[in-house]
């Protein structure tokens, strides 16, 4: 699994279940301990995703209320220029034909 799947992956294990101990993520994503902190640095550092560490509870957590949540978080989607959609469009009528 390359890096952008596993941030598509985290995403839902932190919004579904709430708070995920960091054993069970590392697990789930099947990396190693540094390999899931530098994967949750990334999202916190560049796409600005409130991910926060709960001491008391002992796991991972999206902060969606309070002082520090900030604006709503979505990871960013795929986005085509035309040009690309115009052949993407194209290769699929010729490949059908």
């Amino acid at each position: 699994m390359d890096r952008p799947e596993r941030f598509y992956r985290i995403d839902p294990l932190l919004t579904e279940r709430r708070l995920v101990p960091f054993d069970a993520l590392s697990a789930a994503l099947q990396v190693s301990p540094a390999t899931l902190r530098r994967d949750l640095q990334y999202p916190r550092d560049r796409l600005h995703a409130p991910i926060v560490w709960d001491r008391e509870r002992g796991g991972y957590r999206c902060e969606s209320e309070g002082p520090g949540a900030g604006p709503a978080f979505e990871l960013p989607g795929l986005w085509f220029s035309p040009a690309a959609i115009h052949a993407l469009l194209t290769m699929r009528e010729l490949l059908a034909a």
